[in-house]
């Protein structure tokens, strides 16, 4: 693992915080802070069945050990995995298609035998196994990986270690804990091939929570992470990642934090009812009308910033509950989800988790419209909605996503799409001057450089790499866009002075 991570941080201990990441000197946005190959890499917790090999959907059976599934162009895979499945006589062929939850546990089992050293790094990974145990996940695992593997005699032992029930929970705890989404490869024409997958990465997985992050995570096709300063980072800061999403309400955010990773919160963003302005939690008052509602959870109570109001909790209740219901079942169609968003603005507020949820929804259905038309033919008006979608986005992202932000990146991109197109379309019709498109060229310019700058960090095989190539070129095609608009506005201003000129000359003659 060549970088100059033991240069740039050190790991710290408290009873608190447990074991987490300082900086040792100041950092810079955009600085590499950190390569690292995970110990383990495997499917996601009830993922469809696929290849060992490349984790792409499975269509047949390992030749070798006969067990293990594999797509069409993977002859092979990890060879200790196939041998241990080849030397389970015992072991159903079926066992890995009917129990495909085993998988990674078993991979992490196995470090014992291929690299004891990974397998103690791995081990020593927070589990959370007491906050656990007799939960809900708790007997979940204990009914799909737990009860299955210990049934069979071939994963009661591995070599000297003795797999008991308690340990297969806590490797099951690490991996719910400490994991980091790896995305697949990217084919030719930028089809994701890959199924979802997740990593154990120890020395990343040391970084202390807060939902403002000061790092941005890249991991490519190939499972490699890359850590890297999403802003200024001084000496003696901890670094952060954001474990959570970063459009989820507090609510949201504490309710997965204390499900999946079993502590509470108390960054600033979460220790603030207004969520530092956006207003992602807040209702509309039913007071005045004009204000908003925030949640004093030391009261508890709502209570209108602006009249003081306070919401009975039943009604708090109904309109969260009618609007969770709206958003899971709204139909992905431009009109319905307009109307839940009509809908849900009048109670909620238009910047409302739940109700930007629709929103990115829509924006999405927007874009893909967009695409399917020939760039003369989008309809105006879906591309003026979805550039206000991105406006609005882009307000909320700078605030709660500082600094280089991938969701910042692509708001950006779709920015700068929808307002060249808009402006070109204008300027067709004469409703702008030119003068007034090459502003609006060159703000989205700007726009598209700052995306680029944003995405940049991305690997090439995921899905933001691909977005970043194709953006470098939309780049040089607009800067050349916008030269031909300069030189049309330079012939314009002339062909001016010139009439300009000549009415004058005619003025002076008459006389």
């Amino acid at each position: 693992m060549a970088n100059n991570f033991e240069n740039v941080c050190e790991i710290r201990k408290t009873d608190q915080l447990g074991r987490f990441l300082v900086a040792k000197r100041d950092i810079k946005a955009g600085e590499l802070i950190l390569a690292e190959d995970p110990v383990v890499v495997g499917p996601y917790w009830d993922a469809d069945i696929s290849c060992l090999g490349c984790l792409r959907p499975a269509s047949r059976t390992c030749k070798k050990c006969l067990r293990a599934p594999l797509c069409r162009d993977c002859s092979r895979h990890d060879t200790v995995e196939c041998d241990f499945y080849e030397q389970a006589t015992n072991l159903s062929k079926n066992f890995l298609f009917d129990h495909f939850n085993i998988i990674t546990p078993i991979r992490c089992l196995l470090l014992y035998r291929s690299d004891r050293t990974k397998y103690e790094e791995l081990m020593a990974m927070e589990s959370h196994c007491d906050s656990r145990r007799g939960t809900e996940i708790w007997l979940i695992h204990e009914q799909y990986v737990v009860e299955p593997m210990l049934c069979e005699e071939a994963f009661q032992q591995i070599d000297d270690l003795v797999v008991t029930a308690e340990l297969v929970q806590r490797i099951c705890g690490i991996l719910d804990v400490n994991t980091f989404e790896i995305r697949g490869n990217m084919d030719s024409q930028g089809v994701q091939m890959n199924n979802l997958a997740r990593g154990l990465y120890p020395r990343t997985s040391l970084m202390t929570h807060n939902c403002q992050t000061n790092t941005l995570i890249a991991v490519d096709g190939m499972s490699k992470l890359r850590l890297y300063a999403s802003t200024a980072i001084q000496a003696g800061e901890l670094l952060y990642y954001n474990y959570t999403r970063v459009l989820f309400s507090t609510f949201e955010r504490q309710t997965h934090l204390r499900k999946g990773k079993y502590f509470i919160c108390t960054c600033a963003r979460c220790s603030d009812p207004t969520e530092l302005g956006t207003h992602l939690s807040s209702l509309k008052c039913t007071g005045c009308g004009d204000g908003l509602c925030v949640f004093h959870p030391q009261t508890p109570k709502w209570e209108c910033t602006s009249c003081g109001h306070q919401l009975p909790r039943e009604y708090v209740n109904e309109v969260m509950c009618d609007a969770r219901e709206d958003v899971s079942s709204c139909a992905l169609d431009i009109r319905n989800l307009e109307k839940v968003i009509g809908k849900h603005t009048k109670t909620l507020n238009p910047h409302h988790s739940l109700v930007l949820e629709v929103k990115q929804s829509l924006a999405g259905e927007l874009r893909s419209m967009c695409m399917s038309f020939d760039s003369q033919n989008v309809p105006r008006q879906a591309l003026k909605r979805k550039l206000e979608l991105c406006e609005e986005m882009l307000q909320i992202l700078r605030v709660l996503d500082p600094g280089i932000s991938r969701l910042t990146g692509i708001a950006l991109y779709e920015y700068h799409a929808a307002l060249v197109d808009l402006s070109r379309r204008n300027h067709d019709t004469g409703e702008i001057k030119t003068p007034e498109l090459l502003e609006r060229l060159q703000l989205a310019e700007g726009a598209l450089k700052e995306a680029i700058g944003m995405l940049v960090f991305e690997h090439p095989t995921t899905p933001e790499g691909h977005l970043t190539k194709k953006a470098m070129c939309e780049l040089k095609e607009l800067r050349e866009y916008i030269q031909k608009v300069q030189a049309m506005e330079e012939d314009e201003r002339t062909d001016r002075q010139c009439r300009g000129k000549r009415n004058n000359n005619t003025g002076k003659n008459k006389k």
